[in-house]
């Protein structure tokens, strides 16, 4: 028992001292800043200082400093919003990374959820090459390599990166293309079939082959995009023996999961 109170003691003496290290300003200021976000895009001085839980000379204080260093600007007579100094300290340092760098983390994760394996696929001519593979947790192992191309018109994958291109660029991409292998009745075996996929695959979030190229295999896919110009920048996609689960499951809450992560991803790609 006194172990117990001796060890906890301890700990606490600990926390007190990693605190004393603390910058209290530093952290409201941080703190202002995380308070803004899509829903509340400005805010008066009153509710500043009651996200922070301050009196309004507090607050004042840092909105003034935080303005002064180009972070928060007047954004009307009673309100603030955040300044263009916030966006390019993230812009700065994603600028930097790969898309590699940034969807990897994110793709563990959503190995982690849904015990698949998640690829990273590009559209490169008529083909779709993957240019990342997360292998999954459990017995299944994935046999798509680094480098492994698949055709575009036959893919959930490669459908939605070409659903991205105009019917003037796949009109040209695809000139003169005879190589329209079938591998189930969802196939396009021709430029107006594909062409008329595509045109459901635009309105589509997410999609889901269940057999459809791999007849043994489950696979859903959904679209990254760059933040600068809205164009698709890759797919992020899962895939499983048909066995790993249940239809239904996979096409609600496995897609779900491959859309979320996706969007996460899309965030930082710029």
């Amino acid at each position: 028992m006194n172990s117990t109170i001796e060890t906890d003691s301890q700990e606490s003496d600990a926390i007190k001292n990693e605190e004393r290290y603390l910058v209290p300003g530093l952290v409201r200021g941080l703190a202002i800043l995380q308070a803004f976000n899509q829903q509340t895009q400005e805010m008066t001085i009153t509710e500043i200082a009651e996200v922070l839980d301050v009196n309004r000379s507090s607050a004042f204080r840092l909105i003034y400093t935080l303005e002064s260093c180009g972070f928060l600007r007047k954004a009307s007579q009673k309100t603030y919003a955040l300044d263009s100094k916030v966006m390019e300290l993230g812009f700065n340092s994603l600028a930097k990374q790969s898309l590699l760098d940034l969807a990897t983390p994110l793709m563990k994760e959503l190995r982690d959820q849904t015990q698949l394996a998640v690829h990273l696929s590009i559209l490169e001519g008529t083909h779709i090459v993957f240019i990342n593979n997360i292998q999954s947790n459990g017995t299944f192992t994935s046999n798509i390599g680094l480098g492994t191309r698949w055709p575009a018109h036959a893919t959930v994958i490669g459908q939605m990166l070409l659903a991205d291109l105009t019917e003037t660029e796949i009109k040209e991409r695809y000139k003169g293309f005879n190589q329209w292998d079938t591998f189930s009745e969802l196939t396009p075996t021709n430029l107006k079939a594909l062409l008329q996929r595509l045109s459901f695959v635009k309105t589509q979030r997410s999609m889901v082959s269940w057999g459809h190229y791999n007849h043994d295999m489950a696979a859903c896919a959904a679209p990254i995009y760059k933040q600068s110009t809205h164009k698709m920048a890759a797919v992020l996609s899962v895939s499983c023996p048909l066995g790993s689960y249940d239809e239904h499951y996979f096409r609600n809450d496995v897609a779900e999961a491959v859309i979320q992560t996706a969007e996460k991803i899309s965030k930082f790609i710029y």
